[in-house]
């Protein structure tokens, strides 16, 4: 029996698969250069970008609340689904701000967990424990009498998977009101699940996972921008602003690694070039004549770096050495002088994502500099800078909530701006901060900033990066 071909139709009608409810939003789509232009940044030209920033934020929507994720950078933004996560922040429905204040303390206790000092992480750890001590020492010093002090119980990771789970719970057998830390992202994942079960708060400084806050433990707070906004922002600086079509990456093969650029590589497939190279390597590894080979073979115009600053700034070298003229663009860690040490002349024209621009000449900032500097006797970076707001975050914390761990979860918890040293600070669903970022560019011999977007209003209720809210079902 044959079926006619209108019957056949319909039933693929009936069982298509669902779409969305609403269209997608037609999102301005910037003009892009019909090839890879290099576009350098230089005074005039961040003088230019800064009045654009300004006109634009007066005439600006509210910020998105997932992320600040551009609308064409959305995975399935084609579908309706069934449920959108990451948009509302979930509650803590337990009990524990009835609690009685505990008594006779001497001190109120706020733990540290940074990196082992003989690891990859070791140093930053040490810079963002210096932050974190400097912003307690300022505290105390500024105590009135009668007022109790506040303590730093400091713990090392270790590499060992599950340790800062072991740590997480030293630190509620010293009674710590709050926790601070970590940069390791394995570490900081397991000390969140810890921290569900023993309900103290974490304010993290330096980890830049994407995947961190996905977890939605309502126990976390992170104050250090993540690699997610680092990508997509770019992607954009990559695909749109510069024309290029052939983008290569090279990374570290690490989970940091893997998961800092695994937003990038789809963000430049969505805009519609996808990668024609992706090429790994081991940290420390020197020898890399097969990923240079098999990137020179694929002609990139852009090349993505992701790793260790030493090692991305040799790779560098040697793809130059190698007759690779493409493009080159990296994380912010490359500002470190391991990258310009090791890359020499190749590192001319680096463009990287970079949080804040560190000459700016506010006064928090400048002041901040001056503290640090007269403490330590070095000038902070990014970690310094981002462990002191962290500190002086979870002391305010403590300070308006009193010894009550559950009130100063509702403290943090609820927050959905802050200012600190580093500027301005803007929470999402996930408790992240989406402050936009800077980008800069190594030009004979120093890096030059191109000012941040300004932030707008935040907008709770903003259901999903423009798009419309799906009704409501009817009531049965």
């Amino acid at each position: 029996m044959r079926i006619s071909a209108l019957f056949l139709l319909s039933l693929l009608a009936v069982h298509a698969p669902r779409v969305a409810a609403y269209p997608e939003p037609a999102a301005p789509v910037k003009a892009e250069p019909d090839t890879c232009v290099s576009v350098p940044i230089t005074p005039e030209a961040a003088q230019a970008a800064a009045r654009t920033n300004q006109a634009a934020a007066a005439q600006a929507e509210t910020y998105h609340y997932y992320a600040d994720t551009p609308e064409e950078m959305v995975p399935y933004r084609n579908l309706d689904p069934y449920y959108r996560y990451w948009l509302e922040r979930l509650p803590f429905r337990g009990p524990g701000r009835d609690y009685p204040d505990p008594v006779d303390l001497k001190s109120l206790k706020v733990g540290l967990l940074s990196p082992a000092p003989y690891g990859p992480e070791g140093a930053r750890g040490e810079r963002t424990r210096k932050g974190v001590l400097l912003a307690f020492e300022e505290e105390n010093a500024m105590r009135q009498p009668g007022q109790i002090p506040f303590e730093v119980i400091a713990k090392e990771d270790a590499p060992l998977w599950g340790s800062a789970a072991n740590i997480t719970v030293e630190f509620k057998d010293n009674d710590v009101l709050g926790i601070l830390g970590t940069i390791d992202g394995d570490a900081t994942h397991v000390a969140l699940r810890a921290t569900l079960k023993l309900e103290t708060y974490i304010i993290n400084t330096s980890d830049p996972d994407p995947t961190l806050t996905e977890t939605q433990v309502p126990w976390l707070t992170r104050v250090f921008p993540e690699d997610r906004q680092q990508c997509f922002r770019l992607a954009d600086m990559v695909v749109r602003q510069r024309g290029c079509k052939r983008i290569a990456v090279l990374r570290e093969s690490s989970r940091p690694g893997r998961v800092g650029v695994m937003h990038f590589v789809n963000d430049i497939r969505r805009l519609g070039s996808p990668a024609v190279a992706h090429l790994l390597y081991k940290a420390g590894d020197r020898s890399l004549a097969e990923q240079i080979a098999a990137i020179k073979a694929a002609n990139p115009d852009a090349v993505l770096f992701y790793g260790q600053p030493a090692d991305v700034g040799f790779a560098a070298a040697q793809l130059r050495q190698a007759g690779i003229t493409a493009q080159y663009f990296g994380f912010d860690r490359l500002m470190e002088g391991a990258f310009v040490k090791n890359a020499g002349d190749a590192a001319e024209g680096m463009t990287i994502t970079y949080f804040f621009n560190p000459e700016r000449t506010d006064k928090p900032w400048v002041e901040f500099l001056d503290r640090f500097q007269k403490r330590w006797g070095e000038k902070p970076d990014i970690y310094a800078a981002y462990g002191y707001d962290g500190a002086k975050l979870m002391i305010e914390a403590v300070n308006k909530s009193g010894p009550n761990r559950f009130r100063i979860r509702d403290y943090l918890a609820n927050l959905d701006s802050w200012d600190g040293v580093t500027g301005h600070m803007v929470f999402d669903a996930r408790w992240d901060n989406i402050a936009p970022f800077s980008f800069a560019q190594y030009q004979r011999g120093k890096w030059l900033f191109q000012p941040a977007p300004a932030i707008t209003r935040l907008d709770k209720k903003r259901l999903s990066q423009g798009m419309t809210a799906v009704p409501d079902a009817p009531a049965k």
